[in-house]
């Protein structure tokens, strides 16, 4: 997941040199053995960019290392996902994988390409669930469309499996049980004892649970029964778990079922700013709203941008002129040209404007930018 806090970070680096490459990864396949060579065909090109820049090739080479040192480690390569984003300054660079595929690109410029990264901020990136579970607990990564079985293969996932695991965990109760086994499943157990063992069970499944949450670091949202979760979130310590749970019986449900009780609640809690812009939208407030990327661009560089929306997987070029305040448009990419919804992207952050990427058919007036104003 993608911090709003590393995503600043980036439009806000400086330099002449800055180098962005995008390329889709595969995970397993004959494709995936290609994606080194893909990646070092696109810091060809980068080299070459950079000696355009009157940067000579061993400098350029040795300035795209970070990238470079990735052709040498397979392990790398075997835990990839669909997308990379590789961004090299002088000062340092950042290696994202992304959960959706990206296009295969280099940009180099006084400015990152961000537009990669902000589907992560309307969440086309990923969050995790939880099923909570006594019989079937299960860890899954989720997007909006998709979801994924990534539950840790060194945790027990039932309580009966628990128990058979580590039977040195045995301990005496006041019940006299001999085992945790004998005092959970036998007849005499009283809930008090059990709940002792389910308490016991449910802090091992968090420790293995958040020891990959902290590496994902995507929201973290449980579903389960009122007891169970009750439990869990006194044992917790992932600081990205969702407040809002969904109280359901998770094994009467499919992986898919799951993934949209989560994100029902992803929605509602980390969108709720952008479902209310869209809101604002089907209003079609008078001189408030506008799809027209020219007055876009000028009143985003006034600060008179609310809320931008932009369209994925499409690309303006073209240069602003700043002296006028109007934007020239290129039918293809020419020397000096930006790519002026990234840049929009970039000035709309700075100038406070809340910038989101949506697929094209969810944008708001079928547009391919559209922006609500503040005035």
């Amino acid at each position: 997941m993608v911090s709003e806090k590393e995503i600043n970070e980036l439009v806000n680096r400086k330099g002449s040199d800055l180098v962005t490459i995008t390329l889709p990864t595969h995970k397993t396949g004959e494709e995936s053995k290609q994606d080194p060579i893909r990646l070092k065909n696109l810091l060809n090109d980068a080299v070459s960019m950079l000696k355009e820049n009157g940067m000579k090739e061993s400098d350029a080479e040795s300035y795209l290392k970070p990238a470079y040192d990735l052709l040498e480690k397979p392990m790398f390569w075997s835990h990839a996902d669909k997308g990379l984003a590789i961004y090299i300054s002088e000062e340092d660079s950042e290696i994202f994988k992304l959960p959706y595929n990206v296009d295969a690109e280099v940009y180099v410029n006084n400015h990152y390409l961000i537009t990669p990264l902000l589907p992560m901020l309307s969440m086309d990136g990923t969050f995790c669930l939880l099923a909570l579970s006594r019989q079937n607990a299960k860890l899954l990564k989720c997007t909006r469309n998709n979801v994924e079985d990534i539950t840790p293969a060194d945790i027990s996932v039932s309580i009966e499996d628990y128990l058979e695991v580590d039977p040195e965990k045995q301990l005496q109760f006041h019940t006299g049980a001999k085992s945790q086994k004998a005092m959970y499943f036998g007849h005499g157990a009283s809930e008090e004892d059990k709940m002792v063992i389910v308490e016991q069970y449910f802090r091992e499944i968090e420790k293995g649970v958040t020891k990959v949450m902290r590496e994902r670091n995507d929201p973290l949202v449980v579903v389960g029964l009122k007891d169970n979760l009750s439990v869990y979130k006194k044992v917790n310590n992932y600081g990205r778990l969702v407040e809002q749970a969904v109280e359901l019986n998770p094994d009467e449900l499919s992986e898919q079922e799951l993934r949209d009780k989560g994100w029902g609640v992803i929605q509602k809690h980390f969108l709720k700013d952008m479902y209310n812009s869209l809101e604002k939208f089907s209003e079609h407030s008078e001189g408030k709203v506008s799809n027209n990327l020219g007055d876009i661009v000028e009143a985003t560089v006034q600060g008179r941008s609310h809320t931008i929306f932009i369209s994925r997987d499409e690309k303006k070029w073209g240069v602003f002129d700043e002296a006028q305040q109007t934007v020239h448009y290129s039918s293809k990419p020419k020397n000096g040209d930006i790519e002026l919804l990234n840049w929009l992207s970039i000035t709309g952050r700075k100038t406070g404007s809340k910038v989101y990427l949506l697929p094209k058919e969810e944008m708001p007036m079928h547009s391919t930018v559209v922006a609500e104003f503040r005035f």
